[in-house]
């Protein structure tokens, strides 16, 4: 499906290896959750690298751009909790992009996503659109970042080993596989990008932050009789 709102932040970084796990519960269970409370933030999805890198790609659909310099959005970024001092440090070779959604368009979310970086506008933000023709592509997407949102200074990034990567455009490419995928990027003719394919490992709303982990359905005394 098209993304959920008019912006994205879209954020990718590798870790040392002995942060990963502890990344995973920090993301799950505190950062993602506390994301989706700040007021314009509508999903976030992280990803895992199954082609090209970093390893990690998480992105956050925004109802607008000017959320992601909103009071609300910049409190959390002055005001880090431990467990995220804790794991910033362990960062390595991250990219951040707030950006403008140019166009969308789709037919639901896909299970592996790729990620084109790119400066300048190539003609890709022509033929994306044709893409969703071919077999196993179910939505492209088009961003362009703005840089007053993404190089605004926070707290946060003090606890980072070294400055954000901030590419000009991203193009995204969502499919059922990473075939699919490959087969329909090898139309754009690329160059000077930084390409990657990665596999869907966590989603979550603000549905999911307003009902919280509690358990739905005729409940655990019905399941066991």
């Amino acid at each position: 499906m098209s993304l959920r709102g008019d912006a994205v932040i879209a954020i990718w970084q590798d870790l040392v290896p002995e942060a990963k796990e502890d990344f995973r519960e920090w993301h799950n269970r505190q950062h993602v959750p506390e994301r989706l409370s700040i007021p314009g933030f509508l999903r976030a999805r992280r990803l895992v690298a199954v082609q090209g890198g970093p390893e990690f790609y998480t992105l956050y659909e925004l109802d607008q751009i000017d959320t992601a310099a909103s009071n609300g959005y910049l409190n959390r970024l002055n005001a880090p909790t431990e467990w995220t001092r804790r794991i910033m440090p362990k960062f390595r070779n991250m990219a951040r992009s707030a950006c403008s959604v140019v166009f969308s368009m789709g037919l639901g979310d896909g299970g592996f996503m790729m990620t084109v970086r790119v400066s300048g506008v190539p003609g890709l933000v022509d033929i994306l659109p044709l893409l969703m023709q071919d077999p196993g592509i179910v939505s492209v997407h088009w961003c362009a970042t703005d840089n007053r949102a993404s190089g605004i200074e926070t707290k946060e990034k003090t606890f980072r080993s070294s400055a954000d990567l901030m590419p000009e455009y991203v193009a995204m490419i969502e499919g059922t596989s990473p075939e699919h995928i490959q087969d329909a990027v090898t139309r754009l003719r690329l160059r000077d990008a930084d390409i990657a394919i990665y596999r869907l490992e966590h989603c979550a709303s603000t549905d999911d932050v307003e009902t919280g982990p509690e358990p739905r359905g005729a409940g655990l005394e019905h399941a066991r009789g």
